[in-house]
């Protein structure tokens, strides 16, 4: 039996809590999972977890082991990049998790450019507005928005993102072109569905921070809907600058107020809580920050 195999089966088990969930994760059959688990546990002459139909739970002995050989394979990982050197390719699977708006605006081209100086990688690029567990996922590099949860996770500092007010013409032609926060009130705006201020639009003044109170005419869950909404005259909404670039120039969005802004949004890469960072995620990681620093 291959040990260090069967750990790595298990620990993708432990993770995902079920046989067929660390298959399609693995690329393997349940039954090739199974069998490598129950090697282990001969091997180790213990019972690391319980079966049932549908998910595992790990027994304490297999929560034990799990917590010491998580480490090990790591341990593992950079023992074996250290004596490969630094001109070993880079190989293997890369999984990165972005929010859609601004995996499809910037990060599919980052990525590709990527995985083109890397053919040996296997690129996977996954865009989903939610939080999603990164160790759960098996996620390499998750690029996140704001201030980060406190979550143990290992996080990089990639820059920072402006967000203004903006309007279509057609809207502020129609309802006024307001110029004070008290004026806000008797407008529309058009926001994020998961934002946490419901009917009030955050700003950040030359005083201060305030919150106005606004009505929302429209909502949605992807930043490219978003400034569609805004160009068509639905409200007045928040936008990300970089994305909105072409439409001030064509002046399809003005900017409203501009005293009055968006709190600005700090970009990071979080990675799973590890001491050890693999090569082909430091790399990216390189390469997303100097790309993005044309960028935002």
């Amino acid at each position: 039996m291959d040990v260090l195999a069967a750990m790595g089966v298990f620990v993708r088990v432990a993770e995902l809590g079920s046989l067929s969930a660390a298959g399609r994760d693995l690329k393997l059959s349940q039954p090739a999972i199974s069998q490598r688990v129950s090697a282990l546990e001969r091997h180790l002459g213990v019972r690391l977890v319980n079966r049932t139909t549908r998910q595992v739970a790990l027994t304490e002995a297999g929560l034990a082991y799990y917590s010491r050989v998580k480490p090990v394979l790591a341990a593992v990982d950079e023992a074996t990049e250290l004596v490969a050197g630094a001109e070993r390719r880079l190989t293997g699977r890369l999984r990165i998790h972005a929010p859609t708006g601004f995996g499809q605006m910037y990060l599919s081209d980052i990525a590709i450019a990527f995985q083109l100086m890397h053919p040996g990688l296997i690129t996977e690029l996954m865009l989903d507005d939610r939080y999603v567990d990164l160790t759960e996922q098996a996620v390499d590099l998750a690029v996140r928005f704001g201030t980060l949860r406190s979550s143990g996770l290992i996080a990089r500092r990639l820059g920072t993102l402006h967000r203004i007010l903006v309007a279509a013409p057609a809207y502020l032609a129609q309802h006024g072109t307001p110029e004070t926060p008290e004026e806000l009130s008797t407008h529309r705006q058009v926001r994020f569905s998961w934002a946490a201020t419901d009917d009030t639009m955050p700003l950040i003044s030359p005083a201060g921070p305030l919150s106005v109170a606004v009505h929302t005419s429209f909502l949605a869950n992807n930043t490219f809907v978003l400034t569609k909404a805004l160009v068509a005259g639905l409200g007045l909404g928040g936008a990300q600058l970089p994305q909105i670039r072409a439409e001030l120039a064509t002046g399809k969005l003005v900017q409203v107020m501009p005293a009055y802004q968006y709190a600005s949004l700090d970009v990071h890469a979080v990675f799973p809580t590890s001491h050890f960072l693999p090569a082909k995620v430091r790399a990216f990681t390189d390469h997303l920050k100097s790309a993005l620093s044309e960028i935002i």
